[in-house]
């Protein structure tokens, strides 16, 4: 989940044998089975031999980075497997790594020595061998600039380190708290939020968690936002992303800044007017979400858009802790099961139920007790976002669903977790 890792080492260094060795073919891009698709091995008049191309190399890299962002955007865990000798190697992710709020990692073969290198390249089939005078070229380059900031080198040789990075992912302790409450989609909806706490105030010593889903289809999304932007800091509030969370990233990071001035400008409004009243027009713009273009960013637009990208950085895909004795997985969705390794899922089907996560419908809480309940009697698992059975909040033996009709009149649902 939203970790990339790129390979940088000389050809011959142990790349391909890392790949095989920690099973991460799948999730991997790698840039010279992709000049493999682009052209065949080309023959060398000279000596006979074949080799690789390299005159596609521009279109490579526009198709691998292509292809990544594909995958970013779903939150995958991505590999890159290519030599990453020069500084320009690694500038082309920075963006990629922002927008999608990817942790990155540097995986360094730099300390394999160059004979090393050169045997290693021999043993590989005639058409990937590359000439030597390259690998000493590239060798030297490694050795001559260090990695930029934004990602962490790892020594390939660091299993403990690599493993927290692409296998485990192991629940925190929350003991130190008294009380944990997980809070199910508000959707716009202050005045239930607002009485929780009125009864219960912000303690320190409370663990909150919220489930997503924080605006739209109600008429409060400012006071609510106006919340979360005072709290999303504190150590004790974990915010969860969920699918409607995409249209105020979207908005923050200016991606609808044209068709704002489009229909405002259809509306016979000013430049810093707010699109109040729906779209005459038909208007069809980049956003997906009319309720969120017309209603809910109409009361939102007061903010700074430096602090909503700020405070929709903060969004975490999953919660799995421990707490008096259990464990508790707390995502947007919910699942029918708990998978085995959460690092190599896709973020987005903790926050989508769309793209080939499941459909709407779909009886999770039954599935989670028929999958775990007797493989794991210590784990419960906390979501929202869908109920259309209208199931209560304990939906199942060890599955709780924090999903009601808020907007229309139902109820904020709360979990409440206290010891004994």
């Amino acid at each position: 989940m939203r970790n990339l890792i790129v390979l940088r080492g000389a050809p011959g260094c142990g790349k391909s044998t890392f790949i095989e060795k920690w099973k991460l073919e799948q999730y991997t891009l790698c840039a010279d089975k992709l000049r493999e698709l682009f052209e065949s091995p080309v023959m060398d008049n000279e000596h006979g031999k074949h080799a690789l191309s390299q005159w596609h190399d521009k279109d490579v890299w526009d198709l691998l980075l292509n292809l990544l962002e594909q995958r970013m955007s779903r939150g995958e865990l991505c590999v890159v497997d290519a030599t990453h000798s020069r500084p320009q190697d690694f500038q082309k992710y920075k963006k990629l790594i922002e927008k999608h709020r990817y942790r990155a990692y540097c995986i360094s073969f730099a300390d394999v020595p160059i004979e090393v290198c050169k045997k290693q390249n021999l043993m590989r089939p005639e058409y990937k061998h590359v000439p030597e005078e390259v690998i000493d070229k590239m060798y030297a380059r490694l050795l001559n600039f260090d990695v930029q900031g934004y990602f962490k080198v790892v020594n390939h040789n660091d299993d403990e380190t690599i493993r927290n990075i692409v296998n485990d992912y192991k629940p925190f302790d929350a003991d130190g708290y008294e009380k944990v409450v997980v809070f199910g989609d508000i959707h716009g909806c202050w005045q239930p939020l607002k009485e929780y706490f009125d009864t219960n105030p912000f303690n320190d010593g409370t663990l909150y968690i919220f489930t997503g889903d924080y605006t739209d289809r109600g008429i409060q999304n400012k006071e609510v936002i106006e919340w979360l932007l005072q709290h999303y800091e504190k150590k004790n509030v974990i915010l969860l992303e969920g699918n409607h969370e995409r249209w105020v990233r979207e908005y923050a990071n200016g991606d609808y800044d044209g068709d704002i001035k489009i229909v405002k400008k259809s509306l016979g409004q000013a430049d810093d007017a707010t699109a109040k009243g729906g779209d005459p027009n038909g208007f069809k713009g980049l956003c997906k979400s009319k309720e969120f273009f017309y209603n809910t960013l109409p009361q939102i637009e007061c903010f700074d858009r430096k602090d909503l990208r700020q405070l929709c950085r903060s969004y975490q895909t999953i919660a799995f802790f421990k707490f008096d004795g259990k464990r508790y997985f707390v995502n947007h969705t919910g699942v029918g099961f708990m998978p085995g390794q959460l690092l190599r899922e896709k973020a987005s089907q903790f926050i989508y139920t769309s793209g080939g996560n499941g459909t709407y419908s779909d009886p999770v809480d039954q599935w989670f007790e028929e999958h775990e309940l007797e493989r794991n009697p210590d784990l419960f698992q906390i979501h929202a976002h869908r109920n259309t059975a209208n199931v209560p909040i304990r939906a199942s033996k060890n599955s709780f669903n924090l999903c009601d009709t808020i907007e229309s009149g139902g109820n904020l649902r709360i979990l409440e977790i206290t010891k004994d």
